[in-house]
């Protein structure tokens, strides 16, 4: 009973949303859009398979840059961190799978990614929290280490030699109908909207994103929830790399290279404040679907790829100049209100 009060509670708190609510109509408008454009090709059960194996792995990181978002910062690491889990993994998968058996290297194989990405956020949260280096020089610095050691790791080679089974992750089909890879992103989605809008550590979250100084002096330590939201960063890097590597089965230092970009697009379009405080992984879901949908749509009708990049861009500018008027007329339409009842009280008066 009292989880369908929270599902209940949680939907009204979307639906009176007014971001939300326009976000969910872009969305919708860029489905029928097209659909209409492609006919059935788009609404093929092949083409609704292959964007639900596309979109996961951008999704994940997106809610990675998101995270560093609602803290007021970013994180331009999430791609570097993804790559090295994944050739970390896949290299302990090939050398270990003889020695200790299959399942027993994949497994240690994942733990090993998460692991690595853990302290890859560890080191972006200690540079930005106890050093003082701010987010987008630390990440920007840490990308270029994460890739270099990548690089080093695999002598620029992609690795190779992972058995098949590894693609379960990121290629198998659930019931021959479901993308494992999806599945893995709606655990994703679920923990962390619970986390932040169920939990203290969401409350902290959005209150250092807010206002550092009035987050300090309420008690919360903000060092310590900067390193552990670019902890969480790192993870969840890392279970993208695991994704990547498995829905190809090999592991590389340059993977995803446009990733970066697209999650940040994603991760604005979905309403993420890039001052902080403001923002739900409900908006960055509807806007990686949208996002999906402009590109499965544009790639069936083999659309030049830099169009689609400026379509993405036109679509973020849009929306962020729609937010802009729509809010100042909520806030008129507010200060109205205001004026309204300050005359209405002076009156009685």
């Amino acid at each position: 009973m009292n989880n369908e009060k929270g599902i209940i509670k949680y939907l009204k708190d979307i639906t009176s949303d007014a971001q939300m609510v326009r976000l969910f109509v872009i969305m919708v408008a860029a489905f029928v859009i097209m659909a209409v454009a492609n006919g059935s090709k788009f609404l093929s059960l092949s083409n609704f398979q292959s964007m639900a194996r596309t979109f996961p792995e951008v999704g994940i990181l997106a809610i990675a840059v998101s995270l560093a978002m609602l803290l007021g910062g970013i994180n331009l690491s999430v791609v570097g961190i993804a790559n090295l889990s994944g050739i970390f993994c896949c290299q302990f998968i090939i050398f270990a799978q003889e020695k200790i058996g299959m399942w027993p290297a994949i497994i240690i194989g994942l733990l090993i990614a998460m692991a690595v990405g853990a302290l890859c956020g560890l080191l972006n949260g200690f540079l930005i929290a106890y050093v003082g280096i701010p987010a987008m020089l630390a990440t920007l610095g840490t990308q270029e280490i994460f890739i270099g050691l990548g690089v080093g790791v695999t002598k620029g080679a992609a690795v190779f030699g992972t058995p098949s089974e590894f693609t379960f992750f990121g290629g198998a089909y659930i019931f021959g109908v479901i993308p494992m890879s999806l599945i893995v992103f709606i655990v994703v989605v679920v923990i962390f909207t619970i986390l932040l809008q169920r939990k203290q550590y969401g409350m902290e979250l959005y209150l250092v994103g807010t206002n550092p100084t009035a987050a300090r002096f309420s008690g919360i330590k903000n060092e310590i929830v900067i390193m552990k939201t670019h902890v969480f960063g790192g993870i969840l890097s890392a279970v993208a790399g695991i994704i990547i590597a498995s829905g190809t089965n090999s592991a590389k230092a340059s993977y995803g290279s446009s990733y970066v970009l697209r999650c940040l697009i994603v991760a604005i379009l979905g309403g993420i404040n890039p001052s902080g405080g403001f923002g739900k992984i409900t908006g960055v879901v509807m806007a990686v679907l949208t996002i999906q949908f402009l590109s499965s749509g544009f790639g069936i009708l083999r659309v030049d790829s830099y169009f689609q990049t400026f379509v993405w861009g036109a679509v973020l500018v849009g929306d962020m100049i729609l937010n802009h008027y729509c809010d100042k007329f909520a806030e008129s339409r507010k200060k109205k209100k205001a004026e309204k009842a300050s005359a209405a009280l002076s009156k009685e008066v």
